[in-house]
């Protein structure tokens, strides 16, 4: 065989090789790209530790659970004054109860009672608790109670205030009153000025528009804004 023919061979065999090496190559980075793809992201998470224990999530029932040691809202002389302001009709007063027993503070009782709290009222449905985020920031720093009375409030955000009620973190009563004209004379009654949802979403609840009492009583069927004293018994 002459040196040409040995030489061509030479050069065919060699370009097979580059050929298939680097469709191998291109295959295997290839693959390396798609896995990095799929792959899920690497997060730093910020003074973790290896050996630190795992997180512990409250699941709902935990959630509502209220605390082993809830401290005592009224005594015997607290309550006695409650029936003799309901008894006396001392302020304003509606045929609706609480919207949940979770809102409850009495449980030998059933009342939710309230002291000096903040009275919003609304025109319409809370659809979303990005309404009230603003108003309950405020409210959490300078502990005071709210009372929320709308003619519906979405199951999220009622679910939401329960949960905060029973774990202590918040003093509240959500009280649904379909009728308007039941609502007007709460709002008159405790100096509110009922507010629409544009507003609410916009964060405008300026303390001008919301209502204030002595008490907010709220039993199973019926809720009363105490405005004034009442004669001793």
């Amino acid at each position: 065989m002459d040196p040409w023919s040995v030489g061509l061979a030479v050069l065919v065999v060699v370009g097979l090789a580059a050929v298939v090496f680097g469709a191998l190559h291109d295959r295997a980075r290839n693959r390396r790209r798609a896995a990095e793809v799929l792959a899920p992201p690497d997060r730093v998470i910020p003074h973790f530790r290896a050996d630190a224990p795992a997180p512990r999530y409250l699941s709902e029932l935990q959630a509502r659970r209220p605390p082993e040691d809830p401290r005592p809202v009224l005594d015997a002389a607290g309550r006695a004054e409650v029936e003799r302001q309901l008894a006396d009709g001392a302020g304003t007063g509606v045929a609706v109860g609480w919207a949940s027993a979770d809102f409850v503070t009495d449980p030998a009782t059933g009342w939710a009672v309230l002291d000096e709290p903040v009275v919003l009222v609304c025109a319409d449905e809370v659809v979303s608790l990005r309404e009230l985020l603003g108003l309950l920031e405020r409210l959490l720093l300078s502990r005071t109670p709210l009372v929320l009375v709308a003619p519906r409030v979405a199951r999220e955000v009622q679910a939401t205030l329960e949960v905060n009620r029973l774990r202590g973190l918040l003093s509240v009563v959500v009280v649904l009153v379909g009728d308007p004209a039941e609502r007007d004379a709460l709002a008159r009654g405790c100096g509110a000025t009922p507010t629409e949802r544009a507003d609410r979403q916009a964060g405008y609840l300026p303390p001008t528009v919301l209502g204030r009492c002595r008490r907010w009583v709220s039993t199973d069927r019926r809720s009363l804004a105490v405005t004034r004293e009442t004669s001793p018994a």
